[in-house]
């Protein structure tokens, strides 16, 4: 009994410490506050991009006590956690795609390069390179160079092959049955397979991890928008994809105007939580998903609909091809 009473007496005055600071009034602690000096980020980090998701209006000159409307954040969400590992080809292009953070993956690829036939001879995690030594292709020196981007996804990354050779000083892709491309890719997608799906990170491949493909924005007149850092061809197919991923009825699709015609449901938000589990009742209009090409690299994703009713809907149709999208 005499060891248990000193832990009784702790035990009260860590109580009462706690509800004496809970019951005080904190509502004007901010004046307390001090200005501290800025961050200084080393010289190799200062070129990193930083997101703010919440960014503070200083365009308007407002007035103290003014208001205005903060703009949405951009979309989070989870890219899933089945680890998918799987290959994509459009024409001549082939990448593997993986549900992992390139910081995460740069690790993977450099351990396949070293145990491979072909060696490694550069890596550079700042860049996401990652080069072969030289190997003999049809009596000519070649290699191979791999590159680790952040994929369309969030937390996934896509991983690109090239197979070049050297002419005339210069290097240049191989084409033809000696190109090695196809053939590697599928070796990286079974070395991903039957890696450690809870494998660790690079600390210095971090930077890789910034650049995601797909953001879903607002513009300044509040019209939502996703924004596709990727070339026409790809971004349709990539929309063309996510809608059949996301179980959306398309009708019709016109590829050389980047329409596609679809049916979207939407189950009603405004009635109470109770009534929506007795209810069938939901909405459905017709949209059109329409693909622009704003330059070589970027395109944009907006949606028009055919009613006022529809319109409401708008954003949450971008939302579930944003969350499709791969």
């Amino acid at each position: 009994m005499k060891r248990i009473q000193p832990l009784i007496i702790f035990m009260a005055l860590m109580t009462l410490t706690s509800c004496s600071y809970f019951l005080t009034d904190h509502k004007n602690d901010y004046l307390k506050e001090k200005q501290t000096k800025s961050i200084v980020l080393p010289e190799d980090q200062a070129s990193r991009p930083i997101v703010d998701y919440f960014p503070i209006n200083t365009e308007n000159n407002l007035q103290v006590g003014a208001e205005y409307e903060i703009p949405l954040p951009q979309q989070v969400f989870s890219s899933g956690t089945s680890n998918e590992v799987r290959m994509h080809k459009l024409g001549e292009l082939r990448w593997v795609y993986v549900e992992t953070l390139p910081s995460s993956a740069w690790p993977v690829m450099k351990d396949f390069w070293t145990s491979s036939n072909y060696g490694l001879s550069l890596s550079n995690p700042n860049t996401g390179i990652i080069e072969s030594n030289i190997v003999e292709s049809d009596g000519k020196e070649s290699k191979l160079i791999m590159k680790i981007e952040h994929g369309i996804r969030q937390a996934s990354s896509e991983v690109f092959v090239s197979h070049v050779i050297q002419q005339n000083e210069q290097w240049v892709r191989v084409t033809g049955e000696d190109n090695l491309e196809a053939k590697v890719l599928r070796q990286v997608l079974d070395y991903f397979a039957s890696s450690p799906s809870s494998g660790g990170t690079s600390l210095v491949a971090l930077n890789l991890n910034y650049g995601q493909k797909a953001v879903l924005k607002q513009s300044d007149n509040k019209d939502s928008f996703i924004e596709l850092n990727l070339e026409y061809s790809r971004s349709w197919a990539a929309v063309d994809r996510a809608l059949k991923e996301a179980l959306i009825t398309v009708n019709d699709l016109d590829r050389d105007q980047g329409v596609f015609f679809v049916e979207f449901s939407k189950q009603g938000e405004e009635k109470g939580f109770i009534r929506r589990l007795f209810s069938n009742e939901s909405f459905k209009g017709n949209y059109q998903v329409i693909v622009k090409e704003i330059n070589d690299n970027t395109c944009m994703v907006t949606i028009v609909s055919d009613s006022e009713d529809a319109k409401v809907f708008e954003r949450d149709l971008l939302s579930e091809i944003n969350q499709s999208l791969s």
